[in-house]
């Protein structure tokens, strides 16, 4: 039996009338559980290499803006160059499966939105998606894992996971005691846990949103950016329909879609 850990991060502010973020994203980062402590120690490796400890959190925002523990880039530009090809390569030779819901909230209000629906409906599609995915695998078991947001908030990933466990869910065509069996606890950590896996998912919840808005054509990135390697590291991370699967993983795998956006136009 395989276990795989599903980590999530959000990058905006679903409230609709917060014009700093044209989106609201939640991303995921699907890791098997055997391979998180050599996640682990080739992000340390990168670490140690540039502080000499790895009590380093990979931050999206503090990366770009060359901050708190990253201003020592801010005055040697080849460093940070040097440390940008190797969190690349690492994320390109680590092993992790993503999924990525995006809501354009533009879209999303002139539907009638509001903030909650925003919520629930990327914490029900992620959701939807990591089950689907794990469905499609063989003696496979998933754990959920939130980083801890507003207890509002952190009420609405507990009331969709007890839905999906629950008789009344309607979104899989299979029955509640099935997922039960595949999807097996939901834990909420604090930025303090400092898991690389989190890490992960903020770096390519940045990423997710620069891919959004380059093929919205609301921002561009130079070939050769930061940002244009950082989106094709996460073109390589989502979720590929694998060749040669027989139709009764198929139905499953066909309902993912790894790149999600919301509301549909």
């Amino acid at each position: 039996m395989r276990y795989f850990d599903l980590f999530t991060d959000e990058l905006g502010n679903a409230n609709l009338f917060d014009n700093n973020s044209e989106v609201y994203i939640l991303c995921g980062c699907a890791v098997n559980t055997d391979y998180r402590k050599k996640l682990k120690i080739l992000a340390d490796q990168v670490k140690f290499k540039y502080w000499g400890h790895t009590e380093i959190v990979f931050h999206s925002r503090d990366i770009g803006r060359r901050e708190k523990d990253f201003a020592i880039f801010k005055k040697n530009k080849q460093n940070y160059l040097c440390f940008i090809n190797d969190l690349l390569t690492f994320l390109k030779r680590a092993n992790f499966t993503v999924f990525v819901i995006v809501c354009d909230k533009k879209v999303a209000k002139n539907k009638g939105w509001n903030q909650i629906k925003i919520i629930r409906d990327t914490i029900r599609i992620l959701y939807y998606h990591f089950i689907s995915w794990l469905m499609g695998l063989s003696s496979s078991k998933g754990r959920i894992t939130i980083e801890s947001a507003t207890a509002e908030k952190d009420r609405y990933y507990l009331n969709d996971f007890s839905y999906f466990l629950s008789p009344g869910c309607k979104e899989l065509s299979i029955g509640y005691k099935k997922i039960r069996s595949i999807l097996t606890s939901l834990s909420f950590v604090t930025k303090e846990n400092s898991d690389i896996e989190e890490q992960l998912a903020d770096l390519l919840a940045y990423a997710a949103k620069c891919k959004f808005m380059r093929s919205a054509k609301r921002s561009t990135f130079k070939v050769g950016s930061y940002e244009d390697r950082l989106i094709k590291v996460l073109e390589k991370k989502l979720f590929i329909f694998p060749d040669g699967v027989k139709d009764k993983k198929m139905k499953f795998y066909n309902i993912i879609k790894p790149f999600c956006v919301v509301p549909e136009q």
